[in-house]
């Protein structure tokens, strides 16, 4: 197809699912390479990102899990809340979940990741397929569920306004778009407990 971003908005829910992994996988290790190739190691630890300042100090094993469940359902809400407007065929959900794809990519490729653990051994990434990944697998899950919420329309990206194309009554999501919603949720709580299963 000339352009894959339009299979984002499939209608075919395991399409866009298809296509949104797809993009996710080629933006994590593109931002991987590029950090590792030419950014210094641990540049990204000087970033002040949100959650930092919300995990200071040793906590327990509830607070720490809360905290990073709460986090991670507030980022899923922005992603679901976005799909409420769409440009074209791209609804606006995508934007901050591949921001964030990006951000760990370059995270990872510089080894700035706290724990001592590097980013570049098979432990580093086993530790990815623990967390971060059942995270990011969340935040897609999510995201194509939602993407049939779409209120509000432009056809360009500039030097349109948004066109209010159906009301909030008017939203409905299938059987299995709500499936997806479930997953969603169930690998946040287990990518947090995994997370934090040693601390306390």
């Amino acid at each position: 197809m000339k352009n894959p971003i339009r299979n984002l908005g499939h209608k075919n829910l395991w399409v866009r699912t298809g296509y949104a992994f797809l993009f996710f996988f080629v933006l994590l290790m593109l931002a991987y390479v590029f950090g590792f190739l030419f950014l210094p190691e641990g540049i990204m630890k000087e970033l002040p990102l949100p959650s930092f300042m919300v995990f200071k100090g040793k906590e327990s094993f509830l607070s720490s899990f809360t905290k990073t469940l709460v986090y991670n359902l507030f980022i899923l809400c922005i992603i679901v809340g976005g799909n409420h407007y769409r440009v074209r065929t791209l609804t606006f959900g995508y934007l901050p979940l591949y921001a964030n794809t990006i951000i760990m990519g370059l995270f990872a490729g510089t080894n700035s990741f706290g724990g001592g653990i590097s980013t570049h051994t098979p432990r580093g990434w086993l530790l990815f397929l623990q967390i971060g990944f059942p995270e990011f697998s969340a935040y897609i899950f999510g995201c194509v569920a939602t993407v049939n919420l779409v209120m509000y329309h432009a056809g360009r990206w500039r030097g349109e306004k948004f066109k209010k194309i159906r009301s909030f009554k008017e939203i409905r999501l299938s059987k299995y778009e709500l499936l997806f919603l479930l997953v969603s949720l169930i690998l946040l709580v287990v990518a947090a407990f995994n997370e934090w299963r040693g601390a306390g």
